[in-house]
């Protein structure tokens, strides 16, 4: 096979996965409209409020203070860079943007959790608990095109079903292909997941092939959901109980004060608020939004804030382009 024929064959493959991907996609964000209203109902009612907001009970309670403080600097922050984007001092405003906005409470992690195991249903991993649950890989998956594409790949190897040093050879081939490609313990486990399905059941297990840990740290870190009601505004009401001509240590003294009642005004507050703006339609309005922001980036029609479409591009063609190198060289 010439190298002419052999990129043609690659393009195939390519547009194979990317329509897959497409379509995949439709049906992915369909079923996650569907789910909003009952994980909201499950969630953000008085009792789903109550269990969340039990999180916040242990460091939050000192993590939430140094937030509030720090929200005022983040005020002054902001300005300082769009004065530096504006003047065009770009290394200055790219080292602000890198500063983070302030501590992740564990609140935070429970509704990222929440929101990317229950609602999006995509792999993620949060210190000991993990979840592999693929929702949108398993539509991509239900792609006819791609499942006899991978078929067709994995025809080429059943011959060697009974080889003996055929799994040796595999493991040897995964190293090889593997130096060149990023993601190699996914590629892998997804690989002799077909390979082994194919030999065993005479099927391939399409259904359980996963994006992997790409997909958890990109989702988690994009989502920013606050339950801080009072956000930036926490700073002008600072001001407006310790005027700046107070001493050192009383402005010390009010800002300690200030900062403990609005930790737990702000990270209570959510167990009342909550069910108020479930009944007025607020979470579902957010909601929605989060899912047809992470819609336009599969279907590549933004910037991509979460690059999910270039990680299931690459997972699942991988995958392919594996399997095709495998049938040449074995």
């Amino acid at each position: 096979m010439n190298n002419q024929s052999m990129v043609t064959e690659r393009e195939v493959r390519k547009t194979i996965v990317e329509r897959a991907i497409t379509n995949g996609t439709i049906r992915y964000i369909f079923a996650r409209e569907k789910k909003i209203d009952a994980f909201v109902k499950r969630h953000y009612t008085f009792r789903g409020a109550l269990k969340i907001h039990s999180h916040a009970l242990g460091w939050d309670l000192i993590r939430v203070p140094i937030n509030i403080i720090w929200s005022v600097f983040n005020i002054v922050l902001a300005l300082v860079a769009f004065i530096a984007k504006v003047i065009r001092l770009r290394r200055l405003h790219e080292f602000i943007k890198q500063i983070p906005p302030g501590l992740e409470t564990d609140m935070d992690k429970e509704i990222s959790w929440l929101l990317v195991t229950e609602l999006l249903e995509l792999p993620h991993k949060d210190g000991s608990r993990r979840s592999d649950k693929d929702a949108l890989m398993e539509e991509v998956m239900k792609d006819p095109d791609l499942r006899r594409l991978l078929d067709e790949e994995l025809e080429c190897l059943v011959h060697l079903k009974d080889n003996p040093g055929f799994r040796e050879e595999l493991d040897r081939k995964l190293a090889e292909y593997g130096a060149i490609r990023t993601g190699a313990e996914d590629l892998a486990s997804n690989a002799v997941l077909l390979v082994s399905s194919k030999f065993a059941l005479g099927q391939a297990s399409f259904g359980a092939l996963s994006a992997g840990n790409a997909v958890s740290a990109s989702v988690a870190k994009t989502i920013a959901i606050s339950n801080f009601w009072l956000g930036p505004t926490a700073g002008s009401y600072f001001y407006a109980v310790a005027p700046v001509a107070v001493s050192m240590r009383l402005l010390i003294a009010v800002t300690g004060i200030i900062a403990i009642i609005l930790a737990f005004v702000s990270t209570f507050i959510g167990i009342v608020t909550d069910p108020i703006q479930a009944k007025l339609g607020l979470h579902q309005r957010r909601l929605r939004k989060l899912v047809k922001a992470v819609e336009q980036d599969l279907l590549g029609k933004s910037a991509g804030q979460f690059q999910l479409r270039e990680k299931y591009v690459g997972r699942v063609f991988d995958v392919v382009d594996f399997l095709a190198f495998m049938g040449r060289s074995v």
